[in-house]
């Protein structure tokens, strides 16, 4: 369905879909399309590890002519018997560092889980695939939980990382991730990988973005769902898995988590939540050779 938001009047898109019997929304917190779709360069460059031949030479090869990513921010709501459980929150309200330009098309979220039958006050659950600012600022925007009763969770690394006063990544990362940890005190709960943190809802590794970088695989009367936060941004990166982007801290492990999660997803048929992607972000993971392909679910027409 579509219609307007909450936020800054931008527009709110909802997918509804099951796995097995969690029934189960994308609710989109906005999307870059154009004319404020981001450049494919300022994901895949030099300075990550990707040189701009290789990148013009897989532009060619795959016959789009496109020099720009479509980036969405796809929140996912699980109904789970234990309470409603989103996964990542975008960027929220009034968040103007990306310019004022791109403020009114993000900060969908709130408003998309009423249109998609949530009440705000419903979640039970708060769950982060990381901190970083366009996943967990729609929890904290206004400077205080946006579900104030609902449990957050992230990964005991993650929370450990971006804690310590060490922390190497840049300033521009660490203040939101920490500005989030603050607000939600002792109320955040770290998790491991391998774990069933909620019913039908377990950890899978994904470390490398951010040491604590999460999946989850939803798992229910035989069908399953992976979700892969920011593995992957684009199409593109599926056929070249050694890409890196500049904000993976750890980038050789990002490529092995990277590559294995694609792997599985291949060979299991996995339906894959991806939270960059176009909207919905959904779609299946195919084998293409020695590469690998995105094959999308549609988003709903009502």
């Amino acid at each position: 369905m579509a219609g307007k938001g909450a936020g800054d009047g931008d527009r709110t898109r909802v997918h509804r879909f099951t796995v097995g019997d969690l029934s189960c929304a994308v609710v989109s917190d906005g999307q870059l399309d154009p004319p404020w779709d981001p450049p494919l360069a300022d994901f895949f460059s030099p300075a990550s590890g990707v040189p701009e031949q290789e990148l013009r030479d897989a532009v060619a090869e795959e016959g789009q002519g496109r020099a720009t990513l479509t980036c969405g921010y796809n929140c996912l709501c699980v109904e789970t018997p234990a309470g409603l459980a989103v996964i990542d929150t975008g960027l929220g309200r009034g968040f103007l560092g990306y310019g004022p330009d791109i403020a009114p098309l993000v900060g969908g979220f709130t408003g998309g889980l009423t249109e998609a039958g949530f009440p705000t006050s419903e979640p039970a659950a708060v769950v982060f695939t990381h901190l970083h600012e366009d996943h967990a600022r729609g929890a904290v925007w206004s400077g205080e939980p946006s579900f104030p009763d609902a449990i957050p969770l992230a990964h005991a690394a993650e929370v450990a990382f971006w804690s310590d006063a060490a922390c190497s990544a840049p300033p521009e990362q660490r203040r939101p991730a920490r500005e989030a940890i603050r607000l939600f005190g002792e109320r955040l709960r770290g998790f491991e990988y391998d774990a069933e943190i909620l019913p039908h809802v377990h950890t899978v590794d994904a470390a490398g973005h951010t040491p604590g970088h999460s999946a989850f695989l939803l798992r229910s009367r035989g069908e399953r769902l992976l979700c892969v936060g920011d593995t992957f941004y684009d199409r593109l990166q599926l056929a070249h898995l050694a890409w890196r982007t500049p904000w993976d801290l750890d980038a050789g492990r990002s490529v092995l988590s990277r590559r294995r999660l694609v792997e599985r997803a291949a060979d299991e048929n996995l339906l894959v939540h991806a939270y960059h992607m176009p909207f919905p972000g959904l779609g299946r993971i195919e084998r293409r050779g020695d590469r690998f392909g995105w094959r999308p679910v549609p988003p709903s027409s009502s």
